[in-house]
């Protein structure tokens, strides 16, 4: 029977991994996959590799939900970030302990969840649908809970906007650069440049030219084509974030003003009698927390593009090395401070010739 002829899929149908037609009641039903990964769990007889793929693939596999045309497949490390991070604000928002034990635990969370998911599954999203979740609640907390405050006027609003446009702008358009020149491993046609050195990225299976690192947070490979739109992201994003919380603890704290123009937040102790100023603070504290990891990376970047070493190579050196900034290494792809500088350009994009390998 032709594909043509086959009958649609009711909506608790679908095809698994191995082409066979299914029903969603299946995941009721143990396969081998899955008995081995319970037995394993359950007998404290260790978790190899290749059985833990196996088990996660499985499952993961039979987690849908009903759809028009055929079961939907739901990626749970997509959907986590979009059940964790409210959860973790609204406990965060109860008292000041509260607020230290969920940060606290989140960052346990994520660092833990890095080493498995990167070894399990690279390919996964959580981290990118984390980052677009703490977008989207921070601005969310920010319009309909911090504005109606009326401590903010419309033109700080209208510049906050244009600083997370300009982000999500930055952050587009790396994307779309990376997705142009990085090529599936196994595609026949690639790319030459004199001085171009490629790069296998595990993660994406893709080959990158001039790659620095692969961004988990951007879900995408940072190379010499988008490193300077990373750094314009990076940039955009620390500032609407230290705006934006500057901005929220001038309105739910008691502020003070500096040289008779700044407002800065001053006494906070009241901001946990009502779950509106609760909130309001958490979101403004993990802002802060987050402008400060992201100017740590970007002025890491700065240095690596002006010594002119990839963070790849940056990792590989020993301490005392990175003590001195790397300066006591020999760089043998260094073109010098400016040279440097001038390859990463978002307006000098570099134009590769395609080579197709028959």
């Amino acid at each position: 029977m032709s594909d043509n002829d086959a009958e649609p899929l009711c909506c608790c149908e679908y095809y698994d991994k191995d082409k066979n037609q299914s029903h969603i009641l299946a995941c009721c039903c143990f396969c081998e996959d899955l008995d081995e990964g319970f037995e394993s769990l359950i007998t404290c007889n260790g978790f190899p590799r290749y059985r833990c793929l196996r088990f996660m693939a499985t499952f993961q596999d039979r987690l849908r939900i009903p759809w028009r045309g055929g079961a939907k497949l739901v990626a749970v490390d997509s959907i986590l970030p979009l059940i964790i991070l409210p959860i973790i604000f609204i406990i965060a928002a109860q008292s000041l302990w509260w607020t230290i034990f969920s940060f606290s635990t989140i960052t346990v969370f994520l660092l833990y969840i890095f080493q498995v998911l990167i070894r399990i599954t690279p390919r996964t999203k959580f981290f990118f649908v984390w980052t677009i979740t703490s977008i989207v609640l921070l601005y969310i907390i920010f319009e309909f809970v911090v504005i109606p405050l009326l401590e903010i006027l419309l033109e700080e609003n209208i510049a906050l906007s244009i600083l997370i446009a300009s982000f999500l702008f930055c952050l587009y358009t790396l994307k779309m650069r990376a997705s142009r020149f990085h090529k599936s491993t196994d595609d026949s046609e690639m790319f030459s440049l004199p001085g171009t050195r490629f790069h296998n990225c595990s993660i994406c299976q893709t080959t990158v030219p001039d790659k620095d690192h692969h961004c988990v947070w951007y879900d995408c490979c940072i190379s010499r084509q988008n490193q300077c739109l990373f750094m314009m992201s990076l940039l955009f994003a620390a500032a609407a974030l230290l705006y934006s919380s500057n901005l929220t603890l001038t309105s739910v704290c008691h502020p003070f003003k500096l040289y008779e123009t700044i407002l800065l937040p001053d006494d906070c102790s009241e901001v946990y009698q009502e779950f509106e100023l609760g909130i309001s603070f958490v979101s403004a504290i993990y802002s802060i927390i987050l402008a400060v990891i992201i100017l740590i990376i970007l002025m890491q970047q700065v240095l690596l593009v002006s010594i002119g070493l990839t963070k790849k190579e940056w990792n590989k050196l020993p301490f005392s090395s990175k003590c001195f900034l790397g300066l006591t290494n020999r760089k043998y792809h260094s073109k010098g401070f400016f040279r440097n500088w001038s390859r990463i350009l978002c307006w000098t994009e570099p134009k590769y010739v395609s080579i197709n390998h028959t």
